[in-house]
């Protein structure tokens, strides 16, 4: 198996070079995009997270398994989008787009959080929140994206 998918990623890694660029161009532009920002537009993120973090605290009972099933099907119907876009001529370009749009929100999520929280709250709050539900999202896509160009060619 691992033979299987060494060989998979050395073959088709100018594809999945071309998908990891623009992935992170998307995560650079949302890092940009909250550095950037006037005062008026991070007292308003800042007002968000604070209300944000303020009502998970005072939920006592928060149904794990509602929001699993809820970000499975967000993810899922992403992915989705993809493959169907991957099965139409045109659809590569918008492929291109939705890669850049969620590098984009994983980046500006991210640099919001570390920029209200600090640095050492933000970063284990995008750790726990973000990191679990991506180590499986962001491969899935990426191989996804790729096998949109064995469709067309």
């Amino acid at each position: 198996m691992k033979s299987v998918l060494y060989s998979y990623f050395i073959k088709n890694k100018k594809n999945f070079i071309i998908i990891t660029t623009i992935f992170c161009i998307g995560i650079m532009v949302g890092i940009l995009f909250i550095n950037n920002s006037n005062e008026t537009q991070k007292n308003e993120i800042n007002t968000y997270i604070q209300d944000l973090t303020n009502n998970i605290k005072n939920l006592n009972n928060i149904n794990r398994f509602e929001m699993l099933c809820i970000s499975l099907k967000e993810n899922i119907l992403f992915i989705i989008v993809i493959w169907f876009l991957g099965c139409t001529i045109i659809g590569g370009v918008f492929i291109y787009v939705a890669i850049l749009y969620k590098g984009f929100s994983l980046g500006y999520t991210i640099s919001a959080l570390i920029a209200v929280l600090g640095v050492r709250h933000g970063a284990l709050v995008a750790i726990t929140s973000l990191l679990l539900q991506n180590i499986i999202f962001l491969p899935a896509m990426f191989i996804v994206s790729e096998n949109r160009y064995k469709i067309m060619w």
